[in-house]
C-alpha cells in the first residue's frame, strides 16, 4: 500500500508538467545509456537501429509508428512484479536490467532477449520500486537464446 501511494504521488508529479513541456519532452531521446521504468507507467519508445547495432529510443506519448515502437510495461500484483516488453522490430532486441531498491541501489538481474515481432515477460516475487534498462541493442548471435545480464 505504501509503495502504491509513492508510485501514485510520483506519477502525479510527473503528469503535472505543462502541456507544451510534455510535447517537447515526448520528442527527446531517452538516454541511450539507461532509462527507468516505475510500476504502472508504461513507456512507448520509437526505436532507431544504428549502424553499430545499438538502438536509439525516443519516448513518445502514444504509439503512432507501431512497426518501430517498443512497449515497456512494469506492473505490481499480489504475486510480485512483472515487466513486459513488446518488440515490433524484425530483429531480436537485448538490453540490461537493474532492479533499483528503495535506497536507490542498483542490483543486476538477468533479462531475456525479445525475439522479432514478439513480447517477453520477466517476473520477480518481491516488490521493486524501479527497473533501469540500459544497453539496448540488437542481440548478437551468442545472446539470442540466453537470459543473461
Amino acid at each position: 500500500m505504501r509503495f502504491s501511494i509513492l508510485a501514485i504521488s510520483f506519477a502525479a508529479v510527473l503528469s503535472g508538467s505543462a502541456t507544451s513541456q510534455q510535447s517537447q519532452v515526448s520528442k527527446q531521446p531517452i538516454n541511450s545509456t539507461a532509462f527507468s521504468i516505475i510500476p504502472g507507467a508504461p513507456i512507448y519508445a520509437e526505436a532507431t537501429v544504428n549502424g553499430d547495432d545499438t538502438i536509439t529510443l525516443v519516448k513518445v506519448e502514444k504509439i503512432t509508428n507501431p512497426s518501430t515502437t517498443l512497449t515497456f510495461s512494469f506492473t505490481q500484483s499480489d504475486s510480485g512484479m512483472m515487466l513486459s516488453v513488446k518488440n515490433p522490430l524484425n530483429k531480436t532486441v537485448k538490453y540490461h536490467l537493474d532492479m533499483i531498491d528503495y535506497k536507490g541501489k542498483p542490483h543486476n538481474t538477468s533479462s531475456c532477449p525479445v525475439m522479432a515481432g514478439l513480447s517477453v515477460f520477466e517476473s520477480w516475487p518481491h516488490p521493486i520500486p524501479e527497473i533501469r534498462v540500459s544497453n539496448t541493442h540488437i542481440a548478437s548471435k551468442n545472446e539470442e537464446g540466453l537470459c543473461i545480464y
